[in-house]
């Protein structure tokens, strides 16, 4: 939901030391085990898995652990969503490895403290919360915003990424217009949605009043039960604590100038895309929502050791479509390229 019109947000020119200032500069705690807190108490009835809290910066970080002494795979989910996004994608790929999904903070069952929700907050709490459970060796899972969070932090610490699994995501585009690009009518829309979620005002009602994000675009996927809504809505039950929903959308860079992290993070990752070694598996929907011909073609054209699956029909959110496609194509992704 971020580069539908990326020329301006992977062609700006401004140095990549701006972003490293940021996370990379942080000063990071030394963890102890009194960082992580267990509990037998399931993320919810249709999503069994214990819950797991890290302390990061103050707060709780919630997280869904399959357990085990492999390298871990670590999914990140995001907008509007949280690690639920993952329920059925993580049967697929638990019996041969090790499964962690997160709750950003602000989502789903993590803390929601007095921060700002800026896209450079999430960087800085995700950061310390790989630091808490010192993982390494990670391949990487992820999605919409939580795509450029994992591409940000792989980009600032390649020693720690074994490889990446991607779908939905922010990739840069090669600048050629394709009219006739599946998912163009959909980024057009997406286009004017964004342009009033970012008006003072209207943007507030949109999401702190009318939970616009969650109620007309996440629920608006074919199939869901009433059941299945209501675990999308519980964590934003209180429109107070929408203000993480209003942040991402306006975290979006219009002009290629602000906000610098994000500018910064579009040309870091662009950089790193192009040059990491690291196994890297695209999935690919039709028509799809944030990537389109013109992403495909640049991750055709620029990225090597990458494997390009077209797995079917979708749109965004497209773990709830096509849950054991995913898990099972990533599956065995990682078995060609003995990432056990």
């Amino acid at each position: 939901m971020f580069n539908s019109y990326s020329r301006k947000f992977w062609g700006a020119g401004l140095v990549m030391s701006a972003i490293m200032a940021g996370v990379s500069a942080c000063s990071l705690h030394k963890p102890s085990t009194g960082d992580i807190i267990s509990t037998r108490e399931l993320a919810r009835h249709d999503f069994p898995y214990p819950s797991n809290y890290a302390k990061v910066l103050g707060s709780k970080m919630h997280f869904v652990d399959t357990g085990g002494d492999k390298d871990p795979i670590l999914m990140l989910h995001g907008q509007p969503t949280w690690s639920y996004l993952w329920r059925d994608v993580i049967p697929e790929l638990e019996k041969d490895h090790r499964v962690i999904a997160l709750d950003l903070i602000g989502f789903g069952k993590s803390d929601k403290p007095d921060i700002s929700y800026t896209v450079e907050d999430h960087a800085k709490y995700l950061n310390e919360f790989i630091q808490t459970l010192e993982l390494n060796n990670i391949t990487l899972v992820i999605h919409d915003w939580g795509s450029f969070l994992g591409f940000d932090f792989a980009a600032q610490h390649p020693d720690k990424i074994k490889a990446i699994a991607f779908m939905e995501s922010v990739v840069p585009s090669d600048g050629k217009d394709y009219p006739d690009s599946p998912n163009k009518p959909i980024m057009d829309n997406f286009f004017q949605i964004l342009t009033e979620i970012k008006t003072p005002g209207v943007g507030e009602k949109m999401i702190l009043e009318d939970n616009f994000f969650i109620e007309e675009l996440l629920l608006s996927v074919p199939g869901l039960s009433e059941d299945e809504k209501n675990a999308y809505r519980e964590p934003f039950a209180n429109g107070k604590n929408r203000l993480p929903m209003l942040q991402f959308p306006r975290q979006i860079s219009f002009d290629g100038v602000e906000p610098k992290y994000v500018v910064a993070g579009n040309q870091l990752i662009e950089s790193y895309l192009k040059t990491t070694p690291v196994p890297k598996l695209m999935l690919t929907f039709t028509p799809g929502a944030i990537v389109g011909d013109s992403n495909i073609q640049w991750a055709k054209n620029h990225m090597s050791n990458l494997q390009l699956t077209h797995i079917g029909e979708g749109v965004h959110f497209v773990q709830e479509t096509h849950p054991k496609a995913i898990g099972q194509t990533i599956n065995q992704w990682m078995e060609a390229n003995d990432l056990d």
